[in-house]
């Protein structure tokens, strides 16, 4: 695709937004089933319906535009997978290793924090009302999740600190 204008840099951005999600919902899928600890799992299964739920307001905004989610390989969050995955490879203490997934799940929430205020400004500037209200409901979601896993990180954190 090329991109002319603001309207071809957001159909870009969407599609970019929809890779993240779809590469971070399967590595929390994963992670869901390496973790212990009550908060965590249940945090992941309950962000994992969000994110499939976000998928489904992006395919949403993909149909107005007439636009295919489909696109390239984020590469900002498969890099985040894969440090995810590498650290799933290691020989850690169950403490240590639910304290590296943490950080890694909670890089992957500011990534896409990121990415969906970058998709919200330029809904905004382009008059899309009833896009700024999808991605901003999003974003709280994806803000309100980072919330629950810095509460959780303040247990976890604390019990590899002492494993």
């Amino acid at each position: 695709m090329k991109m002319q204008d603001l309207t071809d840099l957001y159909i870009v951005k969407l599609q970019e937004i929809y890779s993240a999600e779809q590469q971070g919902l399967e590595a929390m899928q994963q992670t869901v089933q390496a973790v212990t600890t009550p908060e965590l799992q249940q945090g992941l299964s309950l962000h994992i319906d969000q994110t499939q739920q976000q998928i489904q307001r992006l395919e949403q905004l993909f149909d107005k535009l007439g636009a295919q989610p489909g696109g390239e390989v984020n590469l900002g969050m498969q890099g985040l997978v894969q440090e995810a995955q590498r650290l799933m490879g290691q020989d850690a203490s169950p403490e240590a290793l639910e304290a590296g997934l943490l950080a890694c799940q909670q890089a992957m929430e500011h990534y896409e924090i990121a990415g969906y205020g970058t998709a919200r400004t330029y809904a905004q500037l382009l008059g899309d009302d009833e896009a700024v209200q999808l991605l901003d409901q999003t974003l709280g979601e994806e803000k309100r999740a980072d919330d629950q896993l810095t509460q959780i990180a303040q247990q976890i954190n604390v019990q590899a600190m002492n494993a």
